[in-house]
């Protein structure tokens, strides 16, 4: 009975410890669609907030080239919110590589969002360039 009981746990542990091997977490911060990549910060920047909250970004890359950054909706002060994202256009042109050795200052007025903005572009160029 206890040789019978062990070996079912046994068997229970290994198949728990194997299913979860066999559905991985799916990673969604960085897909290709339509021949563009895009990085979604949402899951990458969870801790990166802005004067309330997080403030999520999707960049879209094509040929090397970042060709549209968005703002994602978040629960910043609209008013505020509309100044700080004017400094996603500052990005656009440029690779990513070059993306991330620019310097970018925050925007007066609205310098919490803007700064969790820079923050997001930097992990979410850094994520382009992974393999």
């Amino acid at each position: 009975m206890r040789k019978s009981l062990s070996l079912s746990l046994l068997a229970l542990a290994f198949f728990v410890g194997t299913a979860g091997a066999q559905n991985p977490v799916r990673d969604t911060s960085k897909t290709i669609q339509n021949g563009v990549l895009v990085v979604n910060t949402t899951s990458l920047c969870e801790n990166v907030e802005g004067y309330i909250g997080p403030t999520p970004v999707e960049i879209r890359i094509k040929k090397d080239t970042i060709v549209k950054v968005t703002a994602l909706p978040n629960e910043e002060t609209p008013a505020y919110f509309k100044l700080a994202v004017k400094v996603l256009e500052k990005w656009i042109g440029l690779t990513p590589s070059q993306g991330l050795e620019l310097k970018v200052d925050a925007v007066s007025g609205a310098t919490f969002s803007s700064e969790a903005l820079i923050d997001n572009m930097r992990a979410g160029l850094k994520r382009a360039l992974e393999e």
